[in-house]
């Protein structure tokens, strides 16, 4: 319903993406099939375009990557390069049971999958890795994340969201909120 920040990449010529909205930069072309253990160690020793400090993206990194108006793959095939995966390997093992991690399935969903599921662990299904390299959006920093202003808001100092501090004291359709 709003057009806030739409997606918006650069092709870099180097074999990496630029995600304009949040900074982040993206292999071109996925890393293949793998295990999830495999697609650590692929991001920690990955050399690209120069750069060697890639790493595999948290949930909401690769989520913000995914074009919704596409599926298989739901990526901007104009940027990012099409392969055979149908799922793509998160750094996020599933809280309370490591042997999940979250993944982004090509279709252009999220959730976590048993590590056992792809090829490599002996599974049916492909998943491969996509590296990003960058401030991570979810990371900690020393700054207070929040800040309260005096006019009734909230500003999420890492993403410029601002919010309203106190929530409305009705119910509401979701017609009437917006």
């Amino acid at each position: 319903d709003y057009a806030i920040h739409p997606p918006s990449f650069a092709d870099n010529g180097d074999g990496t993406v630029t995600d304009l909205v949040t900074g982040l930069t993206w292999q071109k072309a996925d890393g293949g099939e793998m295990t999830w253990e495999a697609a650590l160690a692929y991001a920690d020793s990955l050399t690209l375009a120069g750069y060697t400090d890639w790493r595999l993206p948290d949930n909401h990194e690769l989520f913000a990557i995914l074009n919704h108006g596409t599926f298989n793959p739901a990526l901007d095939t104009g940027v990012f390069m099409s392969s055979s995966a149908q799922y793509w390997w998160t750094v996020d093992a599933k809280v309370g049971d490591p042997s999940r991690v979250w993944v982004a399935n090509a279709g252009g969903g999220l959730g976590p999958h048993p590590k056992t599921e792809t090829l490599s662990a002996g599974g049916t299904k492909r998943f491969h890795v996509r590296c990003v390299r960058g401030v991570a959006l979810l990371s900690d920093t020393t700054a207070a994340r929040f800040a309260a202003s005096d006019d009734g808001t909230v500003t999420d100092q890492r993403t410029g969201l601002i919010w309203q501090q106190v929530p409305a004291d009705t119910m509401m359709t979701w017609e009437a909120a917006l």
